[in-house]
């Protein structure tokens, strides 16, 4: 069950973080076009209505690409701390190895001399 919730965060969390890269990528690429836009406006001598909204639409997909970014690092971070096996398995496994062993020996106690 655990390597399964590992693999699954890992992947869900890879997924959202490049999602984010994504957005910020978007985001940079629009804020050119606005910075050109908001240029245009403020040159042109127009409201400045038009001017604070090309501004707030790309602060605020900054900020959203940011968080997504945090929230998609939290995932990874936690696919990454999971163990793939809890203590009692290692534990189990161990143990059936040892006795494997003991098996491929002949005996479970060595010879002593008389």
């Amino acid at each position: 069950m655990l390597k399964f919730a590992k693999k699954a965060l890992l992947v869900l969390g890879a997924i959202i973080v490049i999602g984010a890269l994504v957005l910020l990528l978007y985001q940079y690429t629009m804020s050119t076009y606005s910075l050109k836009s908001m240029v245009a406006a403020a040159t042109a001598g127009n409201s400045s209505a038009a001017l604070r909204s090309s501004y707030m639409g790309t602060v605020q997909g900054l900020w959203l690409a940011a968080g997504v970014g945090v929230v998609g690092g939290i995932v990874l971070g936690l696919g990454i701390g999971i163990p793939s096996a809890t203590f009692k398995q290692k534990y189990e496994a161990r143990q059936a190895q040892a006795a494997q062993k003991i098996a491929a020996d002949g005996s479970a106690q060595p010879d002593r001399p008389a």
